[in-house]
């Protein structure tokens, strides 16, 4: 559990932070004044730019962009101390209700959806490029799905133009993948997601 204390007087700000970080349960957050106490437990600040003036001895991390990727993604970088992932692979279960994951560093699961499009899946793909900082940026498809892998498969290829690896792994036996245990909070289509993202060739 990482402990984020959001100090700030803009509740606007406060808002849009919690709105999206009620899902994520690995982060516990609690809001303060800037004038007022850290709490013991806190690993991270995260306030506006003003008002990072009055932190000067804590990890302080300033938003740029609020969405899920970014702000969940730096959270855990800043408490690591590191400035990127080794790795970012999205893992894609294709079919009339995809499935789809983010995994960083072949463990954490980054963040998981369901599209009912190949449009949707692409535009998820693409919003974790550019908001995810890594070293390697890989994505897996599941060999199934027909129409609906192929069109992802196409639209991918073109916006890419092969500098992101892609590739078609098997969906068979993904339920002996590494040591992950499908999450009964999990869909069937996001859990096949991420054992496809953790599935070597």
């Amino acid at each position: 559990m990482i402990n984020v204390t959001i100090a700030t007087n803009n509740f606007r700000f406060l808002y849009k932070l919690n709105e999206i970080l009620a899902n994520v349960t690995s982060i516990k957050t609690n809001h303060i004044s800037p004038n007022e106490p850290i709490p013991d437990k806190s690993k991270l600040i995260i306030t506006t730019e003003i008002e990072k003036k009055y932190f000067k001895n804590e990890i302080v991390f300033v938003p740029k962009a609020f969405n899920i990727y970014y702000l969940y993604s730096n959270i855990v970088l800043l408490v690591k101390n590191k400035d990127r992932f080794d790795e970012v692979i999205v893992g894609i279960d294709p079919g009339k209700t995809s499935g789809f994951a983010v995994v960083v560093d072949e463990r954490m699961v980054l963040a998981t959806n369901e599209f009912y499009t190949a449009v949707d899946v692409v535009k998820e793909t693409i919003t974790a490029f550019f908001n995810v900082e890594t070293v390697n940026f890989s994505i897996k498809i599941g060999d199934g799905g027909g129409a609906i892998r192929k069109e992802i498969v196409n639209r991918l290829e073109e916006i890419f133009h092969e500098k992101v690896d892609i590739q078609i792994v098997s969906e068979q036996h993904t339920s002996k993948t590494g040591a992950y245990h499908k999450k009964p909070e999990y869909s069937k289509n996001i859990n096949s997601a991420i054992l496809i993202a953790l599935r070597n060739k």
